[in-house]
């Protein structure tokens, strides 16, 4: 593996399980994915630190969890600039940088800032429509100028799941999900078949999913956090109007919300708000201020891929400062304690449709474990499925590493190279940080996932249930050994919390964070026995 500057493809499948997409035992139709299986490196065990996309996408970037990058929730946070991506050791090396993304990954977001040029859609342009044509033209035609590093993010799979009519029966998958699942392979070996062999390529997912043969089970943190929320007697929400207004509306609304309840706990006597019949239309009425304003002849690009996002980003849908604007109007005309009343509804809301995808909620292994597939030939060994447990900042610092740029560079970063576990050298799987936060404090959970164990708790909420599970012994999550193995719980608490910064610290604090501390971390985690 010498320090050649191939072409590099990065593709994030959004919503992409591990257990339907890689390995044996599954009723996906997979062909593309498996060839490149083959013909590569797989890790099956690649272990998100969230089940939502903006603070996962902001992990692999920068190779920080989210305690230290800052975004905490999909919509609502920003990277800040003092943070460096790991993308700018690339621009150093002469590439040239893109992104190809969708869902909630607009500007706002502030990922943006790491690619010479970052192409936000709508979730409506998938590959087998319009948007996919154009893509595909412009792969085969050089529009990329090499060396080029490209992010390709990928909504097929994400509710409602795209299956394509030629792949709606048993044959294809038991359900939706492995329906899309099969579908979308079908369109990977479009994209794999217009770029050059020698490309390095890299499939990911930000995070896994909810299907129908997975359940929440009582006594859980999602159950306590649905018995606290009421989840039972939620009656309906208007989400589908915001979900109108734009992404860059929902990110400003979601922005105003996190400041509101910065402190906020229901232990502490905070009063859920109602869902009468008057409430829900009144809401709606309310968000229809933020509805953009379209002409006539706008209406005829509401359901065609590409126009759709053209159109709206004419009308300023997709701008952050208007749309902070349009929420700042409404927030003046109906009132903060209105305001806040009905951001409370919208969030219990969406919390219960998330129930369903898993979305936010939980961070089991069904919804934080995806795959890892790296295929570079002649440069990486062929046919290898590594079963170790990696984790998802470890992917860029890696596909750097394997070209030569060493990425440990751009800061104190918490991924690390997997370069000496594809070589057979001495390597030690670190822990991989879990959280659930960006809500309210008192519904919050953190906790690490080793090798042998994962792990949960509330670090604000002592009543917030502890979660353990061996994993060898029970893969499925289960058995919680909580209560029987309480030392254990302590040091997977200790090192859960280790990865948390003391005293209120910022993500810009962290970054040049001393090599006293870096040390100390070290010595800690050696022991616990995590590394040598």
């Amino acid at each position: 593996m010498g320090s050649e500057q191939p072409n590099i493809l990065l593709i994030v499948i959004d919503c992409g399980r591990s257990d339907r997409l890689v390995g044996p035992g599954r009723h996906t139709v997979t062909p593309n994915l498996d060839r490149l299986a083959s013909e590569g490196i797989c890790f099956p065990t690649t272990i998100t630190e969230k089940s939502c996309t903006s603070p996962n996408f902001s992990s692999l970037l920068t190779g920080l969890y989210s305690p230290r990058h800052g975004v905490q929730h999909v919509f609502g946070c920003k990277l800040p600039e003092t943070v460096p991506m790991l993308t700018r050791e690339l621009s150093q090396r002469g590439y040239h940088t893109y992104a190809e993304v969708s869902g909630p990954l607009t500007d706002a977001i502030g990922l943006g800032r790491g690619f010479d040029q970052y192409d936000y859609r709508l979730p409506c342009d998938y590959l087998d429509t319009r948007w996919g044509e154009l893509f595909l033209e412009r792969m085969r035609g050089g529009y990329y100028k090499g060396p080029w590093f490209l992010m390709l993010h990928l909504w097929e799979l994400h509710w409602r799941r795209r299956v394509l009519p030629e792949f709606d029966k048993p044959e294809a998958g038991r359900d939706q999900y492995e329906r899309a699942v099969s579908g979308l392979d079908a369109q990977l070996g479009r994209v794999l078949a217009a770029i050059g062999d020698d490309t390095l390529i890299a499939v990911t997912a930000d995070h896994g999913e909810c299907v129908t043969a997975d359940s929440y089970r009582a006594g859980t943190a999602v159950d306590y956090t649905c018995k606290l929320l009421g989840i039972d007697e939620t009656q309906g929400s208007p989400l589908a109007v915001g979900y109108v207004a734009g992404p860059g509306v929902l990110q400003a609304f979601e922005a105003d919300f996190q400041e509101r309840i910065k402190g906020m706990r229901f232990r502490d006597g905070l009063v859920k708000p109602t869902f009468t019949r008057w409430d829900r239309w009144a809401d709606r009425l309310r968000l229809l201020w933020l509805l953009p304003f379209v002409w006539t002849h706008d209406l005829f690009a509401l359901r065609s891929p590409v126009k759709l996002t053209a159109m709206l980003k004419r009308r300023g849908v997709l701008d952050e400062d208007r749309s902070r604007r349009r929420v700042q109007r409404l927030v003046r005309f109906v009132g903060h304690e209105k305001i806040l009343q009905m951001q409370m509804r919208l969030w219990i809301s969406s919390y219960k449709s998330f129930l369903k995808e898993g979305h936010t909620v939980a961070v089991y292994d069904f919804l934080t474990k995806v795959p890892l597939v790296l295929r570079w030939p002649g440069r990486l060994p062929a046919g290898r499925v590594i079963d170790r447990m990696v984790r998802q900042v470890d992917i860029v610092p890696t596909i750097l590493d394997l070209i030569g740029v060493h990425g440990q560079k751009s800061g104190q970063i918490e991924g690390q190279s997997l370069r000496p576990l594809i070589q057979g050298g001495p390597w030690e799987s670190r822990p991989a940080f879990l959280s659930v936060s960006g809500v309210l404090e008192d519904l919050e959970v953190h906790g690490v996932r080793t090798e042998e164990f994962w792990y949960t708790y509330g670090p604000y909420n002592p009543d917030m249930p502890e979660e353990l599970y061996d994993l060898r012994a029970d893969p499925d999550q289960i058995t919680n050994l909580a209560a029987a193995q309480l030392d254990r719980c302590r040091e997977l608490r200790t090192l859960a919390a280790g990865f948390v910064p003391a005293n209120g610290a910022t993500p810009m604090d962290l970054i040049s964070i001393k090599p006293e501390d870096e040390q100390r971390i070290e010595k800690h985690l050696q022991e616990l026995g995590y590394i040598e």
